[in-house]
């Protein structure tokens, strides 16, 4: 009886803790979620190359970072640094890494 209740009590706790999974896509922000990166990384790279006048295929991700804002690729422009960021209603914005 009492491991009956035991594994209810964990299979409870389990099904809690499954539902604080990240699950959003790009449409919502994504949360830095692999869906949303792939999403956004030829927005991001297309966005980048009309900016600064570089070639698509000069511009590349060199990171995927995760922030409370959503996720930011940082890209590599000809040499050059710039971040893309994935707004809430699922555009791109890229800008100079330099820019505050």
């Amino acid at each position: 009886m009492k491991h009956s209740i035991r594994l209810a009590g964990l299979t409870l706790a389990a099904a809690g803790l499954a539902g604080c999974v990240e699950t959003g896509g790009a449409a919502d922000g994504g949360g830095g979620t692999s869906d949303a990166f792939a999403s956004m990384t030829y927005p991001c790279i297309s966005q980048a190359a009309r900016l600064t006048g570089v070639s698509e295929a000069a511009i590349y991700v060199t990171d995927r970072i995760e922030t409370g804002g959503g996720p930011l690729l940082t890209l590599d422009a000809a040499g050059t640094p710039y971040s893309c960021r994935l707004e809430s209603d699922g555009s791109v914005t890229v800008f100079s890494e330099f820019a505050n």
